[in-house]
């Protein structure tokens, strides 16, 4: 029984060194802290990668002051004439929407893509993790 007992403490003495130098060296992630990201949303650097359509759920002066090139305007006052533009662009070329708005505090991008998964259930929708600010730096 001795040695029985002294490799099950081996093992687990071995086991937790090895869980902590994982938690602690950032190789997992620990338990008690948050996702970077939230469910439905996508990096900059994932979004770049990919063949996206853009929507810009922003106001229409901040989007046309500058928006990402060819951006869909997309908002709640622009609903019903933006939803006819990106479903007509979408039905060309179905790819990747991507909805972003002014920054990552603003919660427009993540209600808008909302709204389009349910007008746009074949689509793959996502809103940008930092909107505007995120693409600007």
């Amino acid at each position: 029984m001795p040695r029985y007992f002294r490799e099950l403490s081996i093992i687990a003495l071995l086991t937790g060194i090895g869980v902590a130098f994982s938690l602690f060296s950032g190789l997992a992630p620990l338990p008690w802290a948050e996702p970077e990201l939230a469910p439905g949303e996508i990096q900059l650097v994932d979004a770049r990668a990919l063949d996206v359509l853009w929507v810009d759920a922003r106001s229409e002066d901040d989007f046309n002051a500058d928006h990402i090139p060819e951006a869909i305007l997309l908002n709640d006052d622009y609903w019903e004439t933006g939803i006819v533009e990106l479903m007509g662009a979408w039905l060309m070329n179905p790819r990747t929407i991507i909805v972003y708005c002014g920054s990552e505090s603003c919660g427009t991008s993540k209600r808008i893509a909302d709204r389009l998964r349910e007008a746009l259930p074949d689509a793959e929708i996502y809103s940008l993790k930092g909107g505007w600010d995120a693409w600007v730096q």
